[in-house]
């Protein structure tokens, strides 16, 4: 029996990495096996973290200017790696895979950067194709009125959330997806998390 995948997406500043590592330590204690990964990530030597220096320092590669959706097409090649080589072969293994981030970060960064519109899309679609049959299981959106210790413009990153938001809606057509407000405690967020985890391991 092939494992289950579930991500959690989310403007930067709504918690993710915190409630991340509480899901890590939370799920441990499941028998259900578990991977968790960041997609497409930056361990060193693989394509991800590559594409991480390219995308913060290209004048270290010797590149002075870069086109946005010139930077997207890089994260899309490392989502790709990742996806045939380390998500792919743990799903078909058994094992849960829960993801930092999906495709759903490269179309609202991308187009609240201005990136071309066919174009993002064309190249989250060839993703969309590479993982062929393996749909999420349950996707959740993290989700706060305001973000967490950043100085980013209140209006610039409250456009990222409803554009994540309007995405999530979307996406529902395709598989489950869940809005977790974070605005309590970290632990209140980890708590719905898990249960909804919990409810999907049981269909």
């Amino acid at each position: 029996m092939s494992g289950k995948l579930f991500f959690v997406e989310g403007p930067d500043g709504v918690g993710k990495t915190a409630t991340i590592d509480q899901l890590k330590l939370a799920l441990s204690r499941r028998p259900d096996r578990f991977e968790f990964l960041s997609f497409p990530g930056r361990a060193e030597g693989t394509l991800g973290a590559v594409v991480y220096r390219i995308h913060h320092d290209p004048a270290a590669f010797g590149i002075s200017t870069m086109t946005e959706l010139s930077k997207q097409a890089l994260h899309i090649a490392a989502h790709l790696d990742a996806i045939e080589r380390l998500i792919v072969p743990a799903l078909r293994s058994g094992t849960n895979v829960l993801l930092d981030r999906f495709w759903w970060s490269t179309l609202v960064y991308g187009a609240a950067g201005g990136v071309h519109k066919v174009g993002i899309n064309t190249l989250v679609e060839a993703e969309r194709l590479v993982w062929d049959t393996f749909q999420p299981a349950l996707a959740i959106l993290l989700d706060r009125d305001q973000p967490i210790d950043r100085d980013d413009e209140i209006s610039s990153w409250l456009r990222l959330r409803d554009m994540y938001r309007d995405l999530a809606l979307a996406e529902r057509a395709h598989y489950p997806v869940e809005i977790v407000t974070n605005m309590d405690t970290p632990e209140a967020a980890v708590s719905t998390i898990v249960g909804l985890i919990d409810e999907t391991l049981r269909r």
